[in-house]
């Protein structure tokens, strides 16, 4: 049995790590005592050597003794500690570089389900890799590889807990697979993660909705599995009532937590009606064209303008490049020459050339290079729109609404009033279009992907969006 100690300046910081370490451990795999404050009811912030001696010394009864630090004189203290105790026990003490409550929590999860000294040190000092990932700040460790247990045995779930494997059943599911001997992987779309590590479970990001699966191999490889399916039907531990809100799921883009009603909009295009024209107007529709671009290069500029006002200039970059693209000499020489040889209309001849280059965007091997051509299509739409007469509008909102799409253009996302725009869900997308790029510089909450979200809602239906999940949890 390893046991923990949590050292603190805060008696009251460390009561509520405890509390929140206590919702993580069942049984008694492991003790966890505090060391913290100071015994001075007007200064009562700081740390006491003698108090963490003691309370190493209550806990001596463990193989090993993790202690878990704050800050600053918190280490010297432990560290006095040590040098107090006896050689016998000091010698199996050891002193946790980890932080506090990520780091306490992950100790006390493998401690509890029987892991050894390393182990628990390893589980402590790798518990911020989860938070690091899903921020970008370092790689994720599960990874899409090949499956380690080829021969393995498995049992499929589809977890229907409202906030998936978060901390809590993700421990009841360490501590459920830890007595066997047996190897196990937790499969999800291909990602593979330790299911005895609470680290490696956060680092799989098991949503609602996600299905896994557990593959075990080994001596009591079908007990895993009989464990692991009667712990699923109980939902890991949580109650799920058949009478939850509904949920609908997507991508998360830009991450936050907001609520208030939905307001569906459609994607606007303009309208129009393919026409033949004679050889004697071909002039008038090549300067149709011409004066159509002029106006949407203008447009472009004053969007340029805007966003470098409201976000940035790196941002309003985006419509420079758009500029660029729209006033190649080449492009628009092509679209005249069109019109001259197929003598079709401007709007005909403008649209095959631009659907050409989205096509060859499309069919890039570079990912983020693939999201440019959603710019394409911006500019189509809006050179078509000065063709048509039908002005561009901004969407427009009167209350602060959760924005219901199925798509939404780079020009669309920085007319919004960030001031009534309290998220973002879209049917469609990509996480790298400069859509998605501009919705996150704004700061706006922003999920894509969402499949039914135009259909499973309606305008005014209250709703709350945890872009962090991907999940728009919906009223009735």
């Amino acid at each position: 049995m390893i046991n923990i100690v949590v050292v603190s300046h805060s008696a009251q910081l460390a009561r509520g790590v405890e509390e929140l370490a206590l919702q993580m451990m069942r049984g008694d795999g492991c003790k966890l005592v505090l060391a913290a404050g100071v015994d001075d009811t007007e200064h009562p912030i700081g740390t006491d050597a003698i108090k963490v001696m003691e309370a190493i010394e209550s806990v001596a009864d463990g193989a090993g003794i993790v202690v878990l630090m704050d800050l600053g004189s918190a280490l010297l203290s432990a560290e006095t500690a040590i040098e107090l105790l006896e050689p016998q026990l000091a010698a199996k003490v050891r002193l946790c570089s980890a932080p506090l409550v990520e780091g306490t929590l992950a100790a006390v999860v493998a401690a509890n389900s029987g892991a050894g000294l390393e182990q628990v040190l390893a589980e402590a000092q790798g518990a911020l890799l989860a938070k690091q990932a899903q921020l970008g700040e370092a790689a994720p460790a599960a990874k899409s590889v090949e499956l380690p247990l080829t021969q393995g045995k498995s049992v499929s779930w589809t977890v229907q807990n409202p906030h998936g494997l978060h901390a809590r059943p993700a421990a009841r599911l360490a501590e459920t697979l830890a007595p066997f001997e047996a190897e196990l992987v937790l499969e999800k779309q291909g990602q593979c993660a330790n299911p005895r590590s609470l680290n490696q479970l956060a680092l799989l990001q098991v949503r609602y909705g996600d299905t896994v699966r557990l593959i075990a191999d080994g001596p009591q490889a079908e007990q895993a599995l009989t464990a692991f399916r009667a712990l699923a039907e109980q939902h890991f531990g949580e109650t799920v009532s058949e009478q939850q809100l509904p949920s609908l799921h997507g991508i998360p883009v830009a991450e936050s937590v907001t609520s208030g009603p939905v307001l569906q909009a459609l994607s606007f295009w303009p309208t129009v009606t393919e026409r033949p024209i004679g050889a004697d107007d071909v002039l008038t529709e090549q300067q149709r064209l011409r004066e159509a671009l002029q106006h949407t290069l203008s447009d472009l500029n004053r969007l340029a303008e805007r966003t470098g006002t409201l976000i940035g200039k790196p941002q309003a970059a985006i419509f420079g490049a758009h500029s660029m693209l729209l006033d190649d000499p080449d492009l628009q020489q092509a679209a005249y020459t069109r019109i001259a040889q197929q003598q079709c209309s401007a709007e005909q001849a403008w649209r095959q050339e631009m659907e050409a280059i989205i096509e060859d965007y499309r069919a890039l091997d570079d990912e983020y290079m693939r999201a440019r051509e959603l710019d394409v299509r911006d500019m189509l739409r809006r050179t078509l729109s000065h063709l048509q007469q039908q002005p561009l509008q901004p969407i427009t909102l009167t209350v602060p609404s959760i924005l219901v799409m199925d798509e939404l253009m780079p020009s669309d996302v920085v007319m919004l009033d960030r001031r009534l725009v309290l998220g973002i869900c879209l049917s469609g997308g990509n996480a790298l279009s400069h859509s998605a790029i501009l919705a996150k510089a704004m700061g706006i909450p922003m999920v894509i992907g969402m499949n039914d979200c135009l259909s499973k809602t309606r305008s005014g239906q209250k709703a709350m969006l945890d872009a962090a999940r991907g999940v728009l949890q919906l009223s009735h």
